[in-house]
């Protein structure tokens, strides 16, 4: 089974991108609150960098504010690649589904 979950706040806002074949795409920075306090009691955030692909991308960077609260569903992907003779991967979560919370209100705006 591969599958992560995370709920947390937008800590940058994601900029739409195309690769060379078309394909829109995006990466969105997530403030995420560990689920345990630390030695002094105080609850630490992660900062997770999930890539989003296609529509989910294209909507993602039309809605999302900074503060903005997610839930994001998805999966890791490893990739590989050689550097002087040694084999390394580097490890990513993209997104499969992403739900809007709450929105952070901008200025004059009433929900």
């Amino acid at each position: 089974m591969n599958l992560f979950c995370i709920v947390g706040c937008i800590e940058e806002l994601p900029s739409l991108k195309e690769t060379t074949t078309g394909v829109k795409t995006c990466s969105v920075l997530m403030k995420v609150d560990r689920p345990f306090a630390n030695s002094e009691g105080i609850y630490e955030q992660d900062l997770i960098q999930v890539e989003v692909w296609r529509g989910l991308a294209e909507t993602l960077c039309a809605h999302s504010h900074i503060g903005d609260c997610l839930a994001i569903k998805g999966r890791m992907a490893s990739r590989r690649y050689d550097k002087e003779e040694k084999t390394y991967y580097n490890y990513v979560f993209v997104a499969e589904k992403i739900d809007f919370l709450s929105k952070k209100l901008e200025p004059n705006e009433s929900r």
